[in-house]
């Protein structure tokens, strides 16, 4: 069986992709136009520049060459739901200069508008199979066109795939960032710069030049020269002239270290601190830490046992002496901890958060020993756990179909219309396939009817097959009742009763419709016909025999 649809190259587009191989330019193939093909399904021809009924041209979404086939040049055109009211039957490629290179026909497809009550997205694709695709632009224009789902989610997996790489190489790197110094003992190199530090400043803050500067300048009064600078440290040290005896006599008024073991002993405690001169150190400490000074409301006046809770930290093992009846037991309000809820021969664990602000002042998880499951719930305001526990869902612990309403694979009953594909627009109880209003729908008890497009073709009912339009059939059709066909149609003939009449001076026959001659005697032997016999015409139609009135 020849096809019935195809794509051909025309003449223009044959000479231009000759014309290209021969020069080396390759052929810009850039814009797709449909068309309903006036009212019939066009036959393409090769002498075509134009098609018979253009509806819509546009740029092209997609032009690559078939990764399954590299002879395959693919063409594809998104047509927007805005657009329509148009059927489709004939399709086109044309290179820059707006000149026919392929022309196509397909099976016929109505393009609705939104204002006509039904909207979709159309991708039309045209294949052109060449020599040599190396004599033709695989380029398009991104600014002027849509992208396909499925070119989109392409595009998505291919960044994916070179971020994750770019991420995998970084972390691999041994030195990703070799612009920025370590945070451990850095090397820097150039003329860094930190923020100068206040004057004054003690504290652990990076000094730099400037600060040192204007610290020695506050020391020497800023003196401007080397001999100044030192009278200023001369001043700085009460303007001794003999500094350096004067620091010797005083060291030489210390006690001996080997000595002091002989003079400290025999002295009470008084006597030995005010031998170290710590007397008036001791004066000063008496009064430093009061009596009544209390760590978290506990006195200084022994050892302190302090509780997780009393510092605002988490406990590391069990939060009190607990014997908790179940696993709400544990209010919102309690402090924040680990809760042990004994459950008959076992036991859950708790782990309560109380920050006692906002409007989710408190949060609880309750875990299951062995991976036996995990639960929280949260607080709202000062209503404290309004709602039960709500489970995880885990790799081990899956919903069923019925927890995320679904069907089992089991089966089940769908509450509404089903779209395979696509929306379906058909509604009632019914299943279109790829096309929003082409499918199954039930309109009744025992009835179950085709649509196509939206309008019904075909009906099954119980004792009856009903088509809504004509019925093209290719081969024979072989029924197991003919009664239908009997009463309606010849069946056989045959040649009546026959009937004699005199000719020879007789009356013989006159023109009855139906009748037919079938004898003539002679009698006696002479030139002349004595009689005639004729006999009428008979068909069966079921099972009655009918003369034929006419022939």
């Amino acid at each position: 069986m020849s096809a019935k649809f195809y794509t051909l190259l025309t003449d223009i587009g044959a000479a231009k992709l000759a014309s290209a191989a021969a020069l080396g330019v390759p052929l810009k193939i850039t814009h797709m136009a449909v068309g309903s093909g006036g009212g019939a399904l066009p036959t393409p021809n090769a002498q075509q520049t134009a098609l018979v009924a253009e509806e819509r041209r546009a740029a092209l979404n997609m032009l690559y060459i078939d990764p399954q086939n590299s002879s395959q040049i693919i063409a594809e055109q998104v047509i927007p739901e805005t657009e329509g009211g148009w059927w489709i039957r004939e399709v086109g490629l044309f290179d820059e200069t707006g000149a026919l290179i392929a022309v196509g026909n397909c099976p016929e497809s109505y393009k609705p508008q939104l204002t006509e009550g039904s909207g979709r997205t159309q991708t039309v694709r045209m294949v052109l199979i060449t020599s040599s695709t190396d004599n033709i632009t695989l380029k398009i224009d991104p600014a002027v066109v849509l992208a396909t789902r499925k070119y989109v989610d392409d595009k998505a997996l291919e960044l994916k795939v070179y971020v994750d790489d770019l991420m995998a190489k970084h972390l691999a790197a041994p030195d990703p960032h070799s612009q920025y110094a370590q945070k451990d003992s850095p090397t820097l190199t150039g003329i860094p710069k930190v923020p100068t530090p206040a004057a004054g400043n003690s504290t652990k803050q990076i000094a730099n030049t400037e600060f040192v500067a204007s610290s020695i300048a506050a020391i020497v009064d800023s003196a401007p020269a080397a001999l100044d600078t030192l009278n200023e440290l001369a001043a700085a040290l009460g303007n001794d002239p003999n500094f350096a005896t004067t620091m010797i006599n005083a060291l030489a008024g210390k006690q001996p270290l080997d000595n002091t073991l002989t003079n400290l002993s025999g002295k009470d405690i008084a006597g030995l601190l005010t031998y170290l001169g710590l007397g008036e150190t001791i004066n000063l400490a008496k009064n430093a830490v009061p009596a009544t000074r209390r760590v978290n409301s506990k006195p200084l006046t022994g050892d302190i046992t302090l509780s997780a809770a009393d510092v605002n930290a988490f406990a590391l093992g069990v939060t009190g002496d607990y014997t908790l009846e179940n696993d709400k037991s544990v209010g919102w309000n309690w402090k924040s901890g680990v809760y042990n809820v004994p459950t008959g021969g076992a036991s859950k664990l708790i782990l309560h958060f109380n920050m006692n602000i906002g409007s989710c002042p408190a949060v609880q998880f309750c875990v299951n020993y062995k991976n036996g499951g995990i639960s929280y719930r949260s607080a709202r305001d000062d209503f404290g756990f309004e709602l039960d526990w709500t489970e995880f869902y885990t790799t081990t612990r899956k919903p069923s179909a019925g927890d995320v309403g679904a069907l089992p694979v089991s089966g089940g009953v769908i509450n509404g219309n089903l779209g395979i594909g696509t929306p379906n627009i058909l509604g009632g109880s019914s299943i279109v396939l790829g096309d929003n209003d082409t499918g199954l729908k039930q309109n009744g008890d025992g009835l179950l009817d085709i649509y196509a497009n939206g309008v019904q073709v075909f009906r099954f009912q119980n004792d009856t097959l009903e088509s809504k339009k004509s019925i093209n059939v290719t081969g024979r059709l072989t029924p197991t009742d003919y009664g239908n066909f009997d009463s309606r149609y010849v069946q056989d003939f045959r040649l009546g009763s026959y009937e004699s009449g005199q000719a020879w001076m007789g009356p013989g026959f006159s023109d009855t419709p139906g009748y037919v001659l079938t004898a003539a005697t002679n009698g006696n032997g002479d030139e002349l016909i004595d009689g005639l016999g004729r006999r009428p015409m008979q068909k069966l139609i079921g099972n009655q025999w009918y003369n034929v009135t006419s022939v």
